[in-house]
């Protein structure tokens, strides 16, 4: 345990900065982790951000076509 210490009293000393972003990283890491874990398993029906196509758009026309005859799910119930 010793080396380890030492060897962090060496890095603090040398590259301070250094130290201080890879305790972030270390500290950032884990919640982003499990966060993007849950958003993978979350289904369509519970998106929070959707695509807005305004009418101009020249492709606007192409998905009304194409989704004119889409039927979604029920959305279950919580």
């Amino acid at each position: 345990m010793s080396s380890l210490v030492r060897f962090l009293r060496q890095g603090w000393r040398e590259w301070p900065e250094l130290v201080i972003m890879g305790g972030i990283v270390l500290a950032v890491c884990p919640p982003a982790i499990y966060s993007s874990y849950k958003l993978h398993y979350r289904t369509w029906h519970y998106r929070t951000e959707y695509t807005v196509v305004r009418d101009d758009d020249p492709y606007a026309q192409e998905l009304r076509e194409s989704y004119k005859d889409f039927v979604p799910y029920t959305v279950p119930r919580r």
